[in-house]
């Protein structure tokens, strides 16, 4: 799916038109210029700021370039959002200094720092509710959304993508609505949600509301977003005419690299419809496209679907010389839902020219990573059943209610019964009896089995958050009674975020198995581990003093840096910070403890990462 930009009226604060000042004048219009110039706007705050005066209009023109430096200047918007917070705090605008601070996030979420871009979202969320600032609560709750979604957090995502939508909507803020829905439709297209005449809806939504206000790009965009959808259930035709529209939108817009997108979406639909002479000509314009902006991610793509469609049209040679381009990139960069297509073409080919030895040698190659593709579907379909299972948790809780009371007026009602009935009655009332009590057992079964998957992570098969949380508070209590002790390790995968980018979501899952499992030979028999977020881990350890905990800590560290990922690429190597805290009597309970070890966490993070930290008692 495609994104939308951030609109610009999440950014800033409106500015007033009446405005007379050369400076004003420039501030509005680098405002209205910002989503469809970055560069032009970020260029008249800059000349605007040094001849504003006014608190107020400062405040907005710095949170402005903020903001716009996230399209124009990258690099800069910690340094902006850094000045900007220092000259809030000067003058006491809560609310400005709070903009900046989601700002910020937004820039340490793009330098792969999550956990310091959460901690700035929440912030902005919590600040916007207490000074009754709407805009910046809906701006915040849309980021920490977004990053919640990225993180595989779909149902803490959904949550924040709502309240951002409603929000807006209370506000009358058009863009921002269809920021939040353009979010909340790719949530529900994501393959692991699958709920795709959801996502339509919102999708629709969100074209009609671009329409409106007159955005091509954001036209464009909903359109290719629909016609992915439309082709994933199997619309093609549909989908077709989709893609079309976006194509013709990115052509008239000028947009060379949207337009190479969008024209190998056509030819993979045309050739699914049997169309695979018309397909080759779209895709050959795509590959010189390719070739030309160097772009070798495009261009193996685009080998696989032109060969597929040489391979329709018969001519095999040239299908297997273009699917052998797209293998050798596929491999080299461990990208196996990609690969395991290019093996099944490869099959088929060897098969259409009577290679059948090499066919079946590419079939054998095919099955093997459609085995570790059907793992990962697995996983994604547990994660699918967690979010409906979260979703409609409370509803099934009140149907297992009724249910409980329906079987205990039934028993109750049939020993009643009993006791008038004649001894031959009495021998079926026991086995009405008998079978109320076997559906009883069921039921409780039925609701281990919940309770299990509700208290482990799918991924990592390791204890959930909830889970952990109530191992480590009996921990608490016992060395609270027995004076024991524990200690807490806080531990996260460094530069995560780089690696889901460079190597794709498969390969992050795989490094977060991984790591799981070497923390997990690393710790004592005893200790209690868990996944408390995407690439976060919490370590209880019962009876570990600081210094033990720090000689675990350490021992963790090396051995996931120790751990081999050369089947994702031979250069990687992974990382962790580790955080500890030893339990202190001041410690109120558990969170108290781990909340020091978050804040050890934090230090090695920007001590350089790799490092182990101690918090002092």
């Amino acid at each position: 799916m495609r994104h939308l930009t951030v609109p610009a009226a999440i950014l800033a604060a409106a500015l007033s038109l009446s405005a007379q000042t050369p400076a004003q004048h420039w501030l509005a219009d680098a405002e209205r210029l910002e989503d469809a110039d970055a560069d032009s706007a970020l260029a008249l705050v800059r000349r605007a700021l040094p001849r504003l005066t006014d608190p107020a209009q400062r405040m907005k023109a710095l949170s402005l370039r903020c903001w716009t430096a996230a399209s124009a200047a990258p690099d800069s918007v910690l340094a902006y959002a850094a000045a900007g917070m220092a000259e809030a705090a000067r003058v006491g605008d809560a609310g400005a200094a709070a903009r900046l601070r989601a700002c910020r996030g937004y820039g340490l979420e793009a330098g792969g720092k999550p956990l310091e871009a959460m901690a700035d979202y929440d912030f902005g969320v919590a600040e916007g509710r207490r000074l009754g600032q709407r805009d910046l609560a809906a701006t915040s709750l849309l980021l920490r959304g977004q990053l919640r979604y990225y993180r595989g957090d779909f149902t803490a995502a959904l949550a924040d993508l709502d309240a951002s939508y409603r929000l807006a909507a209370a506000l009358g803020d058009e863009p921002q609505q269809r920021s939040a829905l353009n979010s909340i439709a790719n949530l529900y297209a994501d393959p692991r949600v699958a709920q795709y005449d959801r996502a339509l809806e919102y999708y629709r939504q969100v074209l009609a509301s671009n329409q409106r206000a007159g955005s091509e790009r954001g036209i464009a965009t909903a359109h290719f977003n629909v016609g992915s959808t439309l082709e994933r259930m199997g619309r093609l035709p549909d989908a077709l005419a989709q893609y079309r529209r976006g194509l013709e939108m990115d052509i008239r817009r000028g947009d060379s690299a949207e337009v190479a997108i969008d024209r190998r979406a056509v030819g993979i639909v045309l050739y699914k419809m049997g169309r695979p002479a018309d397909a080759l000509s779209v895709l050959a314009r795509v590959q010189s496209y390719a070739r030309g902006a160097r772009d070798v991610e495009l261009a193996a793509q685009t080998s696989l679907s032109r060969g597929v469609a040489l391979r329709m049209l018969g001519r095999t040679t040239e299908a297997l010389d273009e699917l052998e381009r797209a293998r050798a990139h596929f491999t080299a960069t461990a990208n196996h839902r990609f690969l395991e297509k290019v093996h099944e073409e490869r099959a088929l080919a060897y098969a259409a020219s009577g290679a059948w030895r090499d066919a079946f040698r590419a079939r054998g190659e095919q099955m093997e990573l459609q085995r570790r593709l059907d793992a990962v579907a697995k996983e994604e379909q547990n994660t699918r059943l967690r979010v409906r299972f979260d979703a409609d948790k409370k509803e099934a809780e009140n149907r297992a209610l009724l249910r409980e009371n329906a079987l205990r007026r039934e028993a109750m009602e049939a020993a009643a019964r009993v006791r008038r009935l004649q001894v031959a009655v009495l021998v079926l009332s026991a086995f009405v009896i008998g079978a109320l009590v076997l559906l009883a057992v069921r039921q409780v079964a039925s609701a281990r089995r919940l309770r299990a998957m509700a208290l482990t992570d799918e991924l990592t098969r390791l204890p959930n958050r909830r889970h952990l949380y109530l191992l480590a508070d009996a921990a608490a209590r016992t060395a609270r009674s027995r004076g024991a002790g524990f200690s807490v390790l806080a531990l996260d995968v460094d530069h995560f975020k780089r690696i889901n980018d460079r190597f794709g979501h498969e390969a992050g899952d795989t490094v977060l198995r991984r790591v799981a499992d070497a923390a997990r030979r690393a710790l004592r028999e005893g200790d209690h581990l868990g996944r408390t977020g995407g690439e976060e881990f919490v370590a209880v350890l019962p009876g570990a003093p600081a210094s033990a905990a720090c000689q675990l800590a350490e021992r963790l560290r090396a051995t996931v840096e120790t751990t081999s990922f050369t089947d994702i690429d031979p250069s990687l190597v992974v990382t962790v910070s580790v955080g500890i805290a030893a339990w202190a009597a001041t410690d109120a309970d558990f969170h108290a403890t781990c909340r020091r070890a978050d804040d050890s966490l934090y230090r090695a993070k920007a001590a350089g990462r790799n490092r182990v930290e101690l918090a002092a008692n």
